[in-house]
């Protein structure tokens, strides 16, 4: 008998002794970036140990297109992601679930997130002198929503300008600086360096709706990581304040890691980063309208599916 209880107690230290070795695995969660400075609260987290000492094993993953990152986030190959409203609605469309945890940043009068400029030497001074002339941008993102809307607001029609479909962020950049396209949508923080080297802005996203830049992550992921989800929010949202604190310090870092160009890393601003908060549902609407004026399916497009409020709620 003495016998029997001394097996059973062996059996039972090694459970425990399992679980607990399992809990105290860090739990991986893999991010992709593109080349945009929202990457950075990830970039401080790393760096200072934040998602390590929150029992997290954080990968970031970096893109040089949207399709590249949408590839991963159809393959399963990423659980989060930096992405958009539009980009999003597309996924939710092909019934991929992804959703918003967070706003990461958004458009202000300082400081726009895409804009539209024109070569150096173009001579175009105007979005009305874009008429009969190439824009470069990847079809079906933020980039084509934003130069739509630029050119409704001015009343040039759509069919008057010629569409140059580049997917790669930083080929468009150099396509706009060497002149083989007239005029480029570019995200922040090439959109700065083509200015500094003689582009000129047209105009950008600031006062349009659904433009800000958002985290997205997989709904299964949410589901079976719940716990990890709320570590990794909380992680996130300390870089967040520690960056909107004193931006001008992780400036190195960005170089660096962050593809912020080392042309302007003295001058570039960057708008201050979000709380956690969920976009609006008329950002979500403005997007779902342009979306239907493309011709896509919009059915699975509702602000439920398009949001989720896992760290609006469990983020204190």
């Amino acid at each position: 008998m003495k016998r029997c209880f001394a097996i059973l107690f062996l059996i039972g230290g090694l459970i425990v002794a399992s679980d607990l070795g399992s809990s105290a695995r860090a739990t991986s969660i893999r991010i992709g970036v593109l080349p945009i400075v929202e990457s950075l609260p990830f970039l401080v987290a790393q760096d200072r140990g934040i998602f390590q000492s929150s029992g997290l094993k954080v990968e970031i993953v970096s893109f040089a297109s949207a399709l590249e990152r949408d590839s991963a986030i159809q393959s399963g190959a990423i659980h989060g992601a930096i992405h958009d409203i539009l980009g999003l609605g597309l996924l939710r469309s092909k019934e991929i679930p992804f959703s918003i945890v967070t706003n990461m940043t958004v458009p202000t009068a300082q400081k726009d997130l895409f804009v539209l400029l024109t070569s150096p030497g173009s001579g175009i001074k105007g979005v009305e002198e874009l008429r009969g002339s190439e824009i470069a941008l990847s079809s079906h993102t933020i980039a084509e929503y934003v130069t739509d809307s630029l050119l409704s607001l001015k009343g040039v029609k759509l069919e008057e300008v010629k569409k140059l479909e580049v997917k790669k962020i930083p080929l468009r950049f150099q396509m706009l600086m060497e002149g083989k396209a007239k005029a480029a949508t570019l995200p922040e923080p090439l959109a700065s360096l083509a200015v500094h080297q003689g582009a000129r802005k047209l105009g950008g996203d600031y006062g349009l709706k659904g433009t800000q830049v958002v985290l997205v992550f997989q709904e299964s992921f949410m589901r079976g990581e719940s716990e990890a989800m709320i570590r990794m929010g909380r992680a996130y949202l300390q870089a967040v304040r520690m960056i909107n604190e004193d931006p001008k310090r992780w400036r190195e870092l960005l170089v660096e890691k962050g593809r912020l160009p080392a042309p302007i890393k003295d001058v570039y601003t960057m708008n201050p980063f979000s709380e956690i908060q969920i976009p609006r549902p008329e950002e979500i609407g403005a997007v779902k309208t342009w979306m239907e004026g493309k011709g896509f399916e919009t059915s699975k497009v509702t602000y439920p599916s398009m949001v989720n409020d896992i760290w609006v709620k469990g983020i204190k």
